[in-house]
């Protein structure tokens, strides 16, 4: 039975008939109570922005990694950088001082071509990315994931979409700013769609809140993540419902995540646009000599048609005469970049931490063998090389690489 709300100063009377104002047919985003914010699920959750679009995101499965939608860092133009994540926002604005840089994101390597050949709505099974900084991006724990979520959203069980809609779909509204909305809880089953996606009618969400997760409970009766906001009309939602196969993005991810960061482990059908490539053999370099000691790493995960947007390198050797020492970077067809010649004098240790080589490397072919090449000019100091790491983000060629 439909619930019914009298209009307070239009009450009609006609032949005996009251007539009423109908409740919404739809469930569809209110504000949440401020008072909750730091409370479970609303804390999992934050603003996911790039330079061009603005999403929502909900960190889980690790305190680094956060989930959102595909489409929120994929356009025409392709994939973007790795946007920013802002926890917990509920303003007008977001604070930027507030805001963590993502250093990178894992997708299915299937949504680009889905996009292209079939149209946006045909890749939503496809529509996720986990997302991953190099610090925490919430206090405490990150949520769990419902592996089961494609089960559970299927069924009547308490679902609930929070996130940050820009616009009310079903009321056609504009939000505020970026203030934390709720749809539900709701027991509205949904239907199967494509591959991992699943949809309902009379659930409304709205532009802005993709990324953002929809919740069920588990046994211990707390939140879980069943899968993410990807598409939506007036009255109809769509998912992208978590299942086994996320367990591809979190191997990606779970390499560059630990401390001691460790080459990455290729996952067939994951893709992304930052990889990273440590090299962490120590050796002891020869003593004054005009040889070059060589430290190769081979980037690969990009495709043939990727090319570099940014290489950015950390290194540390062990020294009490860091002057005697000449490093260059050597990327494939012969490209290079000098990042130390000498300089330092008789000062102790060379350690570089993001220094940022892209001007050298720009548009040259991403994938193949890189070598850093390091020497000892000067007798009389032994230098003992340690370690060195490429961060390397790729796009897609518009013509032939060099």
């Amino acid at each position: 039975m439909k619930n019914f709300k009298i209009p307070a100063l239009s009450t009609l009377f006609f032949a005996g008939t009251l007539f009423t104002e109908a409740a919404p047919k739809t469930v569809f985003p209110v504000k949440i109570d401020p008072s909750t914010l730091d409370q479970e699920p609303y804390r999992y959750n934050g603003v996911v922005l790039t330079a061009d679009a603005r999403g929502s995101g909900f960190c889980a499965w690790n305190p680094r990694t956060f989930f959102s939608a595909a489409h929120v860092v994929y356009s025409e133009a392709g994939w973007t950088e790795p946007p920013t994540w802002t926890a917990a926002v509920n303003d007008s604005e977001v604070d930027l001082d507030r805001s963590i840089q993502c250093r990178g994101y894992y997708r299915f390597s299937s949504y680009a071509d889905i996009v292209n050949k079939q149209g946006a709505s045909e890749a939503f099974g496809r529509d996720v990315i986990l997302g991953f900084a190099f610090k925490n991006l919430i206090q405490g724990s990150a949520a769990t994931v419902n592996l089961d979520g494609t089960a559970e959203l299927r069924s009547k069980t308490s679902k609930l979409i929070t996130g940050y809609p820009a616009t009310i779909f079903y009321t056609d509204k504009e939000t505020d700013g970026y203030h934390m909305y709720e749809t539900g809880p709701f027991n509205i089953p949904f239907f199967n769609s494509s591959q991992s996606s699943v949809h309902a009618t009379l659930v409304t969400t709205g532009p802005g809140n993709s990324g953002g997760p929809i919740w069920t409970k588990n046994k211990k009766r707390e939140w879980s993540a069943a899968g993410i906001i990807v598409g939506g009309l007036p009255s109809e939602t769509t998912i992208y419902a978590f299942s086994n196969e996320v367990n591809l993005l979190t191997r990606s991810v779970e390499p560059v995540i630990q401390k001691k960061q460790q080459a990455m482990i290729p996952q067939r059908s994951v893709s992304a646009s930052t990889l990273y490539f440590p090299y962490e053999k120590s050796q002891v370099l020869p003593d004054g000599t005009v040889n070059w000691s060589s430290f190769p790493v081979t980037i690969k995960g990009f495709g043939d048609r990727m090319n570099i947007k940014s290489v950015k390198l950390d290194l540390s050797i062990d020294t009490t005469h860091r002057g005697d020492l000449q490093i260059y970077l050597a990327a494939p067809g012969g490209y290079t970049a000098l990042l130390h010649n000498e300089e330092g004098a008789g000062k102790n240790n060379l350690v570089l931490r993001d220094l940022d080589v892209s001007s050298q490397f720009t548009e040259v072919r991403a994938e193949g063998k890189w070598i850093l090449r390091v020497r000892d000019r000067l007798k009389g100091d032994i230098a003992t090389f340690k370690s060195f790491r490429l961060e390397v983000t790729a796009v897609e060629s518009s013509g032939s690489p060099p």
